[in-house]
């Protein structure tokens, strides 16, 4: 009978450490000389695979298609994009369902608006008599009001972009928010600043403010300045 195979045990110094942040790195990879890890895996003078660092990461699926191309089989290539596929489809979903939050809240901001506005239409009825009376157009009158709902939103949005950078650059450099890293292969949430979808909320927010004020304006300007002087 054939015996058992013993295993062969290796003994080696562990001199140091790294943190990539990244935990599928970290929990499972150790860094060797090349010629010692080759003996270990018992492949001679052979590698199982080589990692290549391309300029533009986006790149990537590009570069690996031309390379196993020119290579021909057995050689595949593998880019990080569809190594962490299911990550980024969750990341994609979830940032879907956070613009959706954000358009919501928008809309309340915008109902917000119309309420103050509207309040100050009624408030200010008799003054705008007055200056109806002193010769301001009903289109003057709407200008006013829609003036000043746009001032309103863009206050409120140029304060909202504001908090809202220094909040992201804090917690991306803070690393506050700690994520489970066998689930997400980091172990903090990192915030990453996209230049387009600042600008697409900011417009957004602006128009929603601006349209949020459509219907006071025409409100106000409907008056007529009798009506609005004997107002009480």
């Amino acid at each position: 009978a054939l015996g058992r195979p013993v295993p062969q045990i290796w003994y080696f110094e562990v001199t140091g450490t790294f943190d990539t942040g990244m935990y599928q790195y970290d929990d499972g990879f150790a860094v060797m000389e090349m010629t010692t890890a080759q003996r270990f895996a018992g492949l001679d003078s052979a590698v199982t695979g080589i990692q290549i660092r391309v300029r533009d990461a986006w790149r990537a699926p590009v570069v690996g298609q031309r390379l196993e191309h020119r290579l021909g089989y057995p050689f595949r290539s593998f880019d990080w994009q569809s190594q962490n596929q299911s990550l980024f489809s969750a990341l994609q979903l979830e940032k879907l369902a956070m613009g959706l939050i954000i358009c919501f809240v928008m809309i309340v901001a915008a109902f917000n608006i119309i309420g103050t506005l509207t309040m100050v239409v009624s408030e200010k009825t008799k003054e705008i008599g007055i200056l109806q009376a002193m010769g301001f157009t009903p289109t003057g009158i709407g200008r006013v009001f829609l003036t000043q709902g746009a001032i309103i939103g863009g206050l409120g949005t140029i304060l909202g972009l504001i908090g809202g950078l220094i909040l992201s650059y804090a917690l991306d450099a803070s690393g506050l928010i700690k994520i489970d890293p066998a689930v997400y292969f980091i172990d903090h949430l990192p915030v990453h600043v996209e230049l387009l979808d600042i600008m697409a909320v900011v417009v957004f927010s602006f128009l929603v403010a601006v349209v949020a004020t459509l219907h006071p304006s025409r409100a106000a300007a409907r008056l007529t300045p009798v009506e609005a002087i004997r107002h009480e």
